[in-house]
């Protein structure tokens, strides 16, 4: 298994983690043969753990989420149903708030990265060190 496939089956898992608190999904992008990289929506923290009361949230997430429930129809009914939740939310918080939450991608990374780093080591760690003896055998051969 190559570390592409680990790195992406491990993104994969934290990406399972996050997605189910928000309709905006995680991408998982190769970058090369040694680089993964998972994008996530920028709200992800507030829509796992919610958000007190001080500050109204970006608008445009929540048109997106308006939009995408079916919650009303029309574009200028949709900006302001996202507009009067942008509000509330800015006046009271949201039900699911939790003061002082952990950070919602750490806390999903951290989950799975004990069995991540267990497989790179079995698939690559090992394979590294076989070669490094091979390469060692041969130096000493040639003296």
């Amino acid at each position: 298994m190559s570390f592409v496939s680990i790195a992406k089956d491990f993104l994969l898992l934290v990406k399972g983690e996050l997605d189910q608190h928000t309709t905006q999904k995680s991408d998982i992008k190769v970058n090369n043969f040694l680089s993964v990289s998972i994008f996530t929506p920028a709200h992800v923290q507030f829509a796992k753990y919610g958000r007190g009361p001080g500050k109204q949230p970006p608008l445009d997430p929540l048109i997106e989420w308006v939009r995408k429930k079916g919650i009303i129809t029309g574009e200028k009914n949709i900006r302001g149903a996202a507009f009067a939740i942008a509000k509330s939310i800015g006046k009271n918080g949201t039900k699911n708030y939790v003061p002082n939450a952990p950070n919602a991608i750490e806390e999903a990374l951290t989950k799975h990265m004990k069995n991540y780093v267990n497989k790179i080591n079995v698939e690559h760690v090992d394979d590294v060190e076989k070669e490094s003896m091979k390469l060692y055998k041969v130096a000493l051969n040639k003296k």
